[in-house]
């Protein structure tokens, strides 16, 4: 059960990064905004479809959710890490 827990708790931080990843991404600019919602949908897709190959092999219901959980935060955050990127290469970014 210990490593269920452990595997929750590095779920509940991957996706904290994700979401502070994804508001950041969104204050820098307009095509920001728009681009982080789509590395969002791409995430949630991503882990869904990764949490059910999981249960598919038997594994218990809280360990599928850990695993889709950081499967679909990680491709969150390395959406926004590209998409950043992007914005700085394209000096589209908003100057406050």
């Amino acid at each position: 059960m210990g490593e269920v827990m452990l595997l929750l708790g590095i779920a509940g931080v991957l996706i904290s990064i994700a979401c502070a990843a994804t508001v950041g991404t969104g204050f820098i600019s307009a095509a920001g905004k728009a681009l982080s919602i789509a590395v969002a949908a791409i995430g949630i897709t991503l882990g869904t479809t990764i949490g059910t190959v999981v249960a598919s092999t038997g594994t218990t219901t809280m360990t599928t959710a850990s695993v889709g959980i950081m499967a679909g935060s990680l491709a969150v955050i390395a959406g926004n890490v590209a998409v950043r990127k992007l914005i700085k290469k394209t000096k589209a970014q908003r100057h406050f």
